[in-house]
């Protein structure tokens, strides 16, 4: 007998072997609900993934922006000393002030460091503003000439020209013909100025803590030497004055009086040279003794003392101070070669100490000439030279502060808003950079390769 098939599939048999009728139809396979447990997992497997490509693209950009200051080393970093000193003609002029040391006063021995620094600083206004804590004075010696009646009609053979007062290239020369009774009036309240009590105190002083007289030390944290305010006394002011306070004392006999007044312009040039830290002290210094120089030289010519024909008194040829910077086929010598000259010259005890303090400050920003002090610091020779300096070229505690500030990182002043964008990119990626390395170096050499080509 032939038997029938049965096809599991066939709906109308399904119910007699047990199956459910809609299992029996073909239908779409629902998807497999996924553990709850697993969900945690990779919701934390995506967010590791996402916080590592964060990271990795911060690395790269951190990356890609400390490559600006290196690209800028590279670059730029035989620039940043020039040629790393004066020229000749600055030297020429320091050599030919040293000819003068002996029209300088004898030094009073009585007269302490400190005593002259404090004289120096009383003598000039205080600055608008600055972060150095600066000494203060209960008042400040009158510069009496500033307020005193100078008519257009006073002083006709020696018309006023450099300062309010009578010229120094004439005045010497007046006392001949006389002075009229203003005339006379004015060079009296010029001669007996207040002022000139502290400005004999520096000339006569065997030595000046300039740093110490000014400034309230040790430093407050933070301070950058390149924010420190210029010593202005208005030497030069002082200077051609004090040739109308020997022209008054030759008025009335005094000749004697009048040279003595003459030599201390000399000797406070001097002591701006001698005590100075910084180039402009040196180069402020050597212009009062040339204002000295000729006054003397006048003044033996008119009195026929045969010490005008000396040498010494001879003016120098040329005018201005010109700083040398030899270049060799359009650029500055090596930055190996200009180190090895500065370090030489900082080290070198004949070298006027104000130069010394000032090659040392550019020895500081050596950071700035090589990529691997960039990353790394300075190299021991930089290091050890700040170090020796402290020990043997600094005197009191005041200027063993200054070196201090010296080897600091350094941190120049300037002026963004001048540049265009690209250097305003260039520090802030660097400054970026910097920061997140905590390589302070790389936003001060950002800052000098765009502020400026030469420190010196």
């Amino acid at each position: 007998m032939t038997g029938h098939r049965v096809d599991s599939l066939d709906t109308a048999f399904a119910p007699g072997v047990g199956a459910r009728a809609e299992g029996a139809t073909p239908v779409r396979a629902a998807h497999e609900t996924p553990s709850t447990s697993a969900e945690p997992v990779r919701a934390q497997r995506t967010g590791l993934g996402r916080a590592v490509r964060i990271v990795r693209d911060a690395a790269i950009a951190v990356a890609l922006m400390a490559m600006v200051p290196i690209a800028l080393v590279v670059s730029r970093g035989d620039d940043i000393w020039g040629a790393g000193t004066p020229g000749a003609s600055m030297r020429a002029r320091l050599a030919h002030a040293e000819l003068m040391r002996p029209f300088a006063l004898t030094p009073d021995p009585s007269i302490t460091p400190m005593q002259a620094g404090l004289a120096l600083a009383s003598m000039q206004a205080p600055p608008t503003h600055t972060d150095f804590t600066l000494r203060t004075f209960a008042s400040r010696p009158a510069v009496s000439w500033r307020d005193a009646t100078l008519s257009p009609s006073m002083f006709a053979t020696a018309t006023p020209d450099f300062y309010r007062g009578p010229s120094s290239k004439r005045i010497l020369e007046a006392v001949a013909a006389g002075f009229a009774p203003e005339e006379t009036t004015f060079l009296r309240t010029l001669a007996t100025a207040p002022v000139w009590r502290e400005f004999d105190v520096v000339a006569r002083a065997s030595a000046v803590d300039i740093i110490g007289g000014r400034f309230v030390t040790p430093f407050e944290p933070g301070i950058a030497v390149e924010t420190m305010p210029i010593l202005d006394v208005k030497a030069k002011e002082m200077g051609y004055a004090a040739v109308g306070r020997a022209a008054y004392h030759m008025s009335i006999g005094q000749r004697d009086s009048a040279e003595a007044v003459l030599r201390s312009i000399v000797s406070f040039g001097f002591a701006l040279m001698d005590n100075g830290t910084t180039f402009m002290d040196e180069v402020v210094g050597n212009a009062t003794i040339g204002i000295g120089r000729d006054a003397l030289h006048r003044f033996y010519t008119i009195t026929g003392d045969p010490r005008a024909g000396s040498t010494a008194l001879a003016a120098l040829p040329g005018s201005g101070i010109v700083i040398a910077r030899p270049r060799r086929n359009g650029v500055y010598p090596p930055s190996d070669e200009v180190r090895a000259r500065l370090l030489a010259r900082a080290a070198d005890p004949t070298v006027p100490r104000a130069e010394r303090y000032e090659l040392l400050q550019r020895l500081s920003a050596s950071s700035c000439t090589n990529v691997p002090e960039l990353l790394f610091g300075r190299r021991s020779d930089v290091t050890d030279a700040l170090a020796s300096a402290r020990r043997d070229l600094a005197r009191y505690p005041s200027e063993q502060a200054l070196m201090d500030l010296l080897g600091a990182t350094p941190r120049p002043r300037i002026n963004l808003g001048t540049h265009g964008p690209l250097d305003l990119f260039a520090v802030s990626a660097s400054t970026i950079a910097g920061t997140v390395l905590r390589n302070p170096r790389m936003a001060t050499c950002a800052r000098l390769t765009t502020g400026y080509p030469s420190l010196f």
